[in-house]
């Protein structure tokens, strides 16, 4: 099961929420644990304050099951104890395997960097001028050097790896369509949802369509992609209510 970690502001702690998460992890390894920048669906959001006001916005979380808000020893011996019950349940249903709710999306937000565009030019060995010379990019027709477009690709995949489907999936298919050009320093949104599988006998055929969208919120690129996920690591399970 992910579970988002939320801190609030910290404005008046009356403990140590840092080394009390550090606790609950430990108590229960079998979780995947993440604090992501984005919008982001877990299957349980935890809302740590750090006093009984609870005043952390919770408005904008998005959880498969629940959010809950922990303040104190006692809300904390709750959530353990959801955790608990929750996970004998996944395991008599489905040991070990990622749950996926049709229709089902996730949102991240990045900013892009000159330094992300060294690394990925290092890595791949696209060292296209077009890239970091200004006088060859307004000669191309753009304000100034591109993003790498298979960079921005790469974003929309490793969330499909990461989190929608998730650690497991195996490309199949995919298909990029680059609508406007993306600059350093631009703010992505970037959103992966799944649209429909197929049911094979020892795996599901799952449909993924992706989406960047800049600061502006002008979309950038789409993208169809294919995954195969094996029913040893993913089930299926209808659309979240």
């Amino acid at each position: 099961m992910v579970i988002g970690i939320k801190y609030c502001g910290g404005c008046n702690p009356l403990y140590n929420r840092t080394k009390r998460i550090l606790a609950l992890k430990e108590a229960n390894p079998e979780h995947e644990y993440i604090t992501p920048s984005g919008d982001v669906i877990c299957d349980y959001w935890v809302v740590v304050c750090g006093c009984s006001r609870r005043c952390a916005d919770i408005s904008h979380l998005k959880a498969r099951d629940k959010v809950v808000v922990v303040w104190d020893e006692d809300s904390f011996k709750q959530l353990e104890g959801e955790l608990r019950k929750q996970n004998k349940e996944e395991l008599s249903s489905v040991q070990g395997k990622r749950r996926l709710y049709l229709h089902e999306a996730v949102t991240v937000k990045r900013t892009l960097t000159k330094e992300d565009a060294e690394a990925f030019a290092k890595l791949t060995g696209d060292e296209s001028r077009l890239h970091w010379d200004l006088n060859i990019a307004v000669k191309a027709g753009f304000h100034r050097p591109l993003v790498h477009g298979m960079f921005l690709d790469s974003l929309v995949s490793a969330l499909m790896g990461t989190n929608l489907p998730g650690s497991g999936t195996v490309f199949m298919e995919h298909n990029t369509r680059f609508i406007r050009p993306v600059y350093w320093e631009d703010t992505l949104e970037i959103t992966v949802q799944f649209v429909s599988f197929e049911e094979l006998e020892e795996s599901y055929i799952g449909t993924f369509s992706g989406t960047c969208r800049n600061q502006h919120g002008e979309r950038i690129l789409s993208v169809t992609s294919k995954q195969m996920m094996m029913k040893t690591l993913f089930s299926m399970a209808g659309e979240k209510e």
